[in-house]
């Protein structure tokens, strides 16, 4: 009996619940590791895709100086829509003439910031700063793409505050014209010419006078009286027949329609004034009837604005007062669109443009 207590002692293994345990482990360590992958791909292909995105910006850029584009051919580069995953280059892409191809960004990708045409002078500098901004829709983030006045691209970085930089005024330089004023040239005067000589009038001539027939009055008005019956002959005893007037018939009245408006239409904030990081509008409805649902959101895929409704429900002609605030981060300047609308719908709705600098 003793040895055979010793061969059970002697033998080892593992109890369901230590099974279960280790499982549950290699499962959790399996799914971050998943996920992890997930995101470093994820990642890859949103800074891929900005990257490349960046580099034809500078082709297009170099491509301007290098043929001193004239105006009218400038190279470009341009987005589309907020939701939108392709964008146009235009410029000499090494056949000797400028033509437009059209790029796609990666699955998953899309352009966050309102539509935009950068064109680039013989200089390689734009007319105002822009921020394209990249979304990806598994990371629910943005990368942006900068592009300064002078035509200075960078990636994923809070550069080139261009809003900021305040107007330079342009001294006024007095000290290299000619400013006396000048001796005015003597005018002639009517004196110094001699008075043309005057014309003898002409002798009045003797007007003839004309002589006045005097035009003969029918007796009988011609009204062909012949006799002493009840018909004087003059034809016009006969009652003229009545013409009916016609009665214009009621048109019907059109109802008015629905018709929605937002004032102002674009707002300028900024992230580091706190003066400027919340904006309001007013939408409007007119003509309204009917209980309607007002709603704002940002169109695309992207979070880059906090929005806010002071009515959400309006019965009726009515207003709301949306408002519009900033967030931090590089990933949310640059210029978005807000459509604001009622359901049911009250005309086409209505969009703001909000424009978010440093």
């Amino acid at each position: 009996m003793k040895a055979k207590r010793r061969r059970v002692k002697q033998q080892h293994g593992f109890t369901i619940v230590q099974m279960v345990i280790t499982i549950a482990i290699i499962a959790i360590v399996t799914t971050f590791g998943v996920l992890g992958i997930k995101n470093a791909r994820a990642e890859y292909r949103l800074q891929s895709s900005a990257r490349l995105f960046a580099t034809y910006i500078e082709k297009a850029r170099q491509d301007a100086i290098r043929r001193h584009a004239a105006s009218g051919s400038e190279s470009s580069i341009e987005s589309f829509d907020p939701g939108t995953n392709t964008y146009n280059v235009t410029m000499d892409f090494g056949s000797g003439t400028v033509d437009t191809k059209t790029f796609t960004l990666e699955s998953g990708l899309s352009f966050d910031t309102a539509a935009k045409k950068v064109s680039f002078d013989w200089r390689g500098r734009i007319t105002e700063a822009w921020v394209f901004q990249i979304h990806s829709d598994y990371l629910d983030r943005n990368m942006p793409v900068d592009v300064s006045g002078s035509g200075d691209i960078t990636v994923g970085e809070q550069h080139f505050p261009d809003q900021m930089i305040p107007a330079v005024e342009i001294s006024q330089v007095n000290g290299d014209a000619d400013t006396s004023t000048p001796t005015p040239s003597p005018s002639p005067s009517a004196s110094s010419f001699p008075s043309p000589p005057a014309d003898a009038s002409p002798s009045p001539e003797a007007s003839p006078s004309a002589t006045a027939t005097p035009t003969p009055t029918p007796g009988n008005n011609g009204n062909g009286n012949g006799g002493t019956g009840g018909n004087n002959g003059n034809g016009n005893n006969a009652t003229p027949t009545p013409t009916a007037t016609p009665v214009a018939s009621p048109s019907a009245t059109p109802i008015p329609q629905c018709v929605s408006s937002i004032s102002p239409s674009t707002l300028s904030l900024s992230q580091s004034d706190a003066t400027k990081q919340t904006g309001t509008a007013t939408f409007t409805m007119t003509n309204a009837t009917g209980v309607r649902i007002i709603s704002a959101s940002q169109v695309g895929n992207g979070n880059s604005l906090v929005i806010g409704l002071s009515q959400a429900r309006i019965e009726g002609n009515g207003s709301s007062v949306i408002s519009i605030t900033t967030k931090n981060g590089s990933g949310n300047r640059g210029t978005f669109v807000v459509n604001v609308a009622g359901t049911p719908a009250c005309g086409t709705g209505a969009q703001l443009t909000v424009s978010v600098s440093n």
